[in-house]
């Protein structure tokens, strides 16, 4: 086994040592030599990479550690080897500063290829994505800590102290490439308490800025965490977190659209349609011209998205059957599942908008709700059980006196805001007291008669085609 003596560890650690942290030595010395550093191995050698960890002290730049052990990473080719070289990321981890770090993001950059790449030979998603839980909370909390210190001098030494943290606490932490490996590996692990820590980790965390990635990446890295981030959300069932994870995926200006746009626009159709039962609409910023490529590419769930929202519940469910193919292979048939659970709840609420009152026949005959999945039985019996379960105050199911079954009941649709009683109406919080209130109240009254001038609008044209407003107006002609 040769090695280049140029790119030897042991000059490795020596330079780290003669250029301490914080340095202009450490800028103009160790942090070039990463940038163009060569692993001086052709092959895995423990002792070697043993010796290299062990020589280098408590006082070495922490970057020095994270090097040697992607280094051991890239070069694992056995199960004892990646056991080995895991054991040391775990040791590593524990000795991450932030600010080496933001020196040189491509050792992080590197890592997480390094242990992509050891995921995907060893299938251990779930371990390593432990590992990176275990690293992005310690980087998170020296960012922090680092936002909220104050230094004071005792002789020759500094010590650090942490300020009382606030409301906003978790402010400064960045984003680097460990989180977004571990939101992929979190995904991959398919385990729900992992989910659960990465969305406290990583996800839930208020964020100032995108640090630490290189530059080529720095746009693909912030589409590819939001978009991950959004299926993490997906898959706890956080459905308002994930549609804001997926709209932040077109933040960005650019020359063109891009795939994980496209992939992105696909899901945010979907769960969009699940959540709120209409299209989505991406910011008025983004490129009309950019929209027409995304609409496109995803041109089935464009036409899926048009007809939930126009037709009936049975036109709908033939289009997703049409798609099945198609949402496999893009791996939304999972989100496809949930929305058939919530889709007859936009169907049921948007005859409201036409009828006070409505018997459960007709109710079928519109929403269509007999070709659901979940009207496997009676789907009478199934639609008034649908209807109960929404738990919504504007949704009234009543069986008639003298009526025992299902088909026989009626459902009355109410303003949700009447079932409130006046004392709960005439909170605290309601009362005005400057301008910006009372600007906001405006809106908002605005926004409510211009949603009745649609519902009545809506309201004439239903009578219009019904045989008794026909007859009525040739009458009085």
């Amino acid at each position: 086994m040769s090695t280049d003596s140029a790119f030897s560890y042991e000059n490795l650690a020596a330079t780290a040592k003669a250029a301490p942290s914080g340095t202009t030595a450490f800028h103009s010395t160790l942090v070039p030599l990463l940038k163009s550093w060569k692993t001086p191995l052709y092959s895995f050698n423990a002792e070697i990479l043993d010796n290299a960890l062990k020589s280098v002290d408590a006082n070495t730049c922490s970057l020095v550690y994270l090097q040697i052990t992607t280094d051991a990473l890239k070069l694992a080719s056995t199960a004892e080897h990646v056991e080995l070289s895991l054991a040391a990321l775990a040791h590593v981890s524990t000795k991450v500063d932030l600010y080496q770090l933001q020196a040189c993001p491509r050792v992080m950059h590197h890592l997480a290829l390094a242990l992509k790449s050891i995921g995907m030979e060893t299938q251990e998603h779930e371990r390593i994505c432990q590992l990176l839980l275990a690293m992005v909370e310690q980087i998170n909390l020296q960012m922090i800590s680092t936002r909220h210190s104050t230094k004071s001098k005792k002789g020759k030494a500094a010590k650090t102290k942490l300020e009382s943290l606030g409301a906003d606490s978790n402010r400064g932490v960045r984003i680097t490439p460990l989180h977004i490996e571990c939101l992929k590996q979190c995904l991959l692990a398919r385990r729900r308490q992992l989910h659960l820590q990465t969305m406290q980790t990583v996800i839930q965390v208020r964020l100032d800025a995108f640090g630490s990635l290189t530059i080529e990446t720095r746009a693909r890295s912030f589409m590819e965490y939001h978009l991950y981030a959004s299926m993490v959300c997906i898959g706890l069932d956080e459905f308002e977190w994930a549609l804001q994870m997926l709209y932040l995926v077109f933040a960005l200006p650019a020359r063109h659209a891009s795939t994980i746009q496209v992939a992105a626009y696909k899901r945010l159709l979907l769960l969009n349609l699940a959540v709120n039962g209409k299209k989505a609409k991406l910011p008025s910023f983004f490129a009309g011209s950019h929209l027409r490529v995304l609409e496109n590419n995803a041109a089935g769930y464009v036409s899926l998205a048009d007809m939930f929202t126009s037709k009936s519940m049975g036109q709908a469910m033939s289009k997703l059957q049409e798609m099945q193919a198609t949402l496999e292979s893009d791996e939304n048939w999972g989100l496809v599942n949930r929305i058939l659970h919530m889709m007859p709840r936009h169907f049921i609420k948007r005859v409201g908008s036409a009828y006070s009152s409505v018997g459960m026949q007709k109710l079928m005959d519109i929403t269509g709700f007999a070709f659901c999945p979940l009207a496997a039985g009676d789907p009478f019996a199934e639609l008034a059980q649908y209807i109960q379960n929404m738990n919504d105050p504007s949704v009234v199911l009543e069986q008639p006196a003298g009526t025992t079954t299902a088909k026989d009941a009626i459902v009355r649709f109410t303003d949700a805001r009447a079932t409130i009683s006046a004392a709960e109406q005439r909170s605290s919080t309601d009362c005005i007291v400057n301008e910006q209130q009372w600007a906001m109240l405006v809106s908002e009254k605005a926004k409510e008669l211009e949603e009745l001038c649609q519902h009545l609008s809506k309201l004439d044209r239903h009578l219009a085609l019904t045989k008794e407003c026909v007859f009525i107006v040739k009458d009085q002609n």
